[in-house]
């Protein structure tokens, strides 16, 4: 069902990050729509709904199961000939045209719809101000620049070890404080910390963190959760009360970025994911074509000899947003 990294491009017009039902759904639009875009994630989209025991309110599909109906959504993915490619975003820098950054690779995008679901898991105290400031949330994007040093790696998952691995052959030590049971495979040299944070230390950079009351010094941090927080995502983008603020169009406060599912805000459920998901790929799909009017008219006034508009300053306006 997943796609290759290696098959991934370096430009598309449309980037969806997130797979579940918000995700899938504006796929396909998109696909539909015959545009060039591509789905970002995992095997594991939707967790929580296969997890549901029973689906009661899903048109067409009365008492289906949770997992079930996520199987449907695959297959009807699978019969369209979509792919989800498992990259996990962790920056997202506006454009035109916007710049993804992952893991492992790199891509740009036109437009962009964030789909990435609602974390249950909140931020940790200072954990915004020092972001940036030895605070990161991929360990083996910025791994050369702790070459020597002192690093911790708070991880949600077992994926977390593989980069716990990964820093200690190149840092002084690593801490690995797990936030879930069960370590499958971590390295020996790497120094495993059970206990819960409640404070990431530091005040003009990182220092450490404190850990069941004893402060943990080292010289970066790194928070591995499933999924990015969206202040974290996209710098500058606009919340209401912890959620992505949208208009009715899903744009958010940064032209040629949507918002669509759980992210957007209350109510979490599994019919308004699907319904912004189409929603946002259709607002998006407008916006590429403003885009290409605009390029068009550009180069017809350059054949003239005139000087066209910034390019980077394209005439869309800016989306109102409804904030509650």
């Amino acid at each position: 069902m997943t796609a290759d990294l290696l098959e991934l491009k370096k430009h598309y017009e449309l980037a969806i990050v997130g797979c579940g039902p918000a995700g899938m759904s504006a796929a396909l639009n998109a696909k539909i729509r015959n545009r060039d875009f591509v789905l970002l994630g995992t095997e594991e989209c939707s967790p929580k709904l296969a997890k549901a025991p029973q689906v009661d309110n899903f048109l067409g599909f009365p008492g289906i199961k949770g997992e079930e109906l996520r199987l449907r959504f695959f297959e009807h993915l699978r019969h369209l000939g979509i792919q989800i490619v498992p990259l996990k975003v962790t920056n997202i820098y506006p454009g035109p045209p916007f710049t993804l950054v992952g893991k492992d690779k790199s891509l740009e995008a036109d437009a962009v719809i964030l789909a990435t679901g609602v974390s249950t898991q909140k931020l940790f105290k200072r954990e915004s101000e020092l972001l940036g400031k030895g605070l990161g949330y991929c360990a083996t994007c910025d791994g050369p620049l702790y070459k020597g040093k002192s690093v911790i790696i708070i991880s949600y998952s077992a994926e977390g070890e593989a980069e716990a691995n990964f820093m200690a052959d190149i840092c002084s030590h690593v801490f690995y404080i797990p936030y879930y049971s069960d370590i499958v495979r971590i390295n020996p040299r790497v120094e495993v910390r059970q206990g819960k944070v409640s404070e990431i230390l530091g005040t003009n950079g990182v220092e450490g963190v404190l850990i069941n009351s004893e402060r943990l010094e080292a010289d970066g941090v790194f928070i591995l959760r499933e999924s990015v927080p969206a202040e974290q995502l996209v710098s500058g983008i606009t919340l209401n009360d912890g959620a992505i603020a949208v208009n009715h169009k899903l744009e958010t406060n940064i032209p040629g970025l949507f918002a669509a599912g759980d992210c957007t805000g209350q109510p979490y459920q599994l019919v308004k994911a699907a319904g912004e998901g189409g929603t946002a790929a259709l607002q998006a799909i407008k916006y590429l074509d403003a885009l290409e009017r605009d390029e068009s008219a550009n180069a017809a006034l350059r054949a003239t000899g005139a000087q066209p508009p910034d390019p980077q300053t394209p005439e869309i306006p800016v989306p109102q947003l409804l904030l509650h």
